[in-house]
């Protein structure tokens, strides 16, 4: 392989999550110092290219990748990826890569998938069973211990490092223009999820924002389209609520809602990506799980604030919100 001085274009291929990107943050320091006259690029949807701006240093390929409305080769995919059929994932995944970064050259890959991508201009692709071959197995590991696999591999020094390329000095600004002032510390109560079985209950939610109140503590509500309903629940007919649900779309884009979760007492999320742009921010988060082991997905700078039931019946909605508040009062006194 050529000398680190002489790289100058790698290609890193995560899964497409948010929450993987922030997972992926201290191996891309890695090799951002190691690798010092190298541009970083990453295969992303366009819907997700915000995480490129957050992180900072990080460039798209030539072509965005689709979105499961776009391409039938997505679509199945996003299929695969629900009903857990990993085999099938992964086999479209490497034809959607060797047909959108088709001919594009780079001087290194990692992959971490069990596949090369057999259309790129690329002398050197590293993708999981070179790992496993050299003994650096994954297995049971958190997710960014799985990615700084690739450090390992390559001999590079491991950097543990999340820091985000957003300005902490600016306003936190909604998409309308809006700016979010509070008065009061405030906790963020982040609504949604990518699949319907990591959401927790409303009574969980409106519990929670209730302790928060008699506290002294305001709540913003976050989360997507799909949580429009659902915040509106909670919020009632309560004015020290802060309901940033929106029916068209999310409210904030990803720098904005750091600053907002960076700012916070705590924020309060299912396991999603915004829970790990929060975590990664440095935020103060609690990470409710069920259906997902916080063994690997936690929140990896907040791993003592998890409440999960995956070792029990992997049913979130059984989480009560008493064992959520009873961590909130623990992390709102610090």
């Amino acid at each position: 392989m050529a000398s680190n001085e002489d790289i100058k274009r790698i290609l890193y291929a995560p899964p497409r999550g948010i929450g993987d990107m922030m997972f992926s943050l201290p191996l891309l320091h890695s090799l951002r110092e190691a690798y010092p006259n190298a541009e970083i690029r990453v295969p992303i949807p366009k819907d997700k290219k915000d995480v490129l701006d957050l992180v900072g240093f990080l460039r798209r390929t030539q072509r965005y990748l689709p979105k499961p409305s776009e391409d039938p080769l997505a679509r199945d995919r996003w299929q695969a990826s629900v009903r857990g059929d990993t085999k099938e994932k992964y086999r479209l995944e490497k034809l959607i890569y060797e047909t959108y970064l088709k001919d594009e050259e780079f001087d290194l890959a990692l992959i971490p998938k069990d596949f090369t991508i057999d259309r790129i201009d690329c002398p050197v692709q590293i993708c999981e069973r070179d790992l496993r071959a050299k003994g650096i197995d994954a297995n049971g590991k958190h997710m960014v211990e799985r990615f700084l696999g690739f450090a390992n591999y390559l001999g590079i020094k491991r950097k543990i490092c999340f820091d985000l390329g957003f300005d902490k000095r600016e306003e936190t600004t909604l998409n309308s223009g809006w700016r979010i002032e509070s008065d009061k510390p405030y906790v963020v109560l982040n609504l949604g999820a990518s699949l319907g079985r990591k959401i927790w209950s409303d009574q969980g939610y409106i519990e929670t924002a209730s302790w928060c109140l008699d506290n002294g503590l305001n709540v913003i509500l976050v989360g997507d389209r799909d949580c429009f309903d659902r915040a509106s629940k909670i919020q009632g007919e309560e004015n020290r609520i802060l309901n940033t649900v929106l029916r068209e779309g999310y409210s904030f884009n990803l720098a904005n809602f750091a600053r907002l979760a960076l700012r916070s007492g705590a924020v309060v999320s299912p396991d999603t990506g915004m829970l790990h742009v929060a975590d990664a921010s440095g935020a103060r988060v609690i990470g409710l799980y069920g259906p997902t082991s916080p063994l690997k997905y936690a929140p990896y700078n907040n791993r003592d604030n998890v409440v999960s039931r995956h070792t029990i019946d992997q049913d979130i909605q059984n989480i009560s919100a008493q064992e959520v508040i009873k961590r909130l009062e623990r992390l709102v006194q610090r």
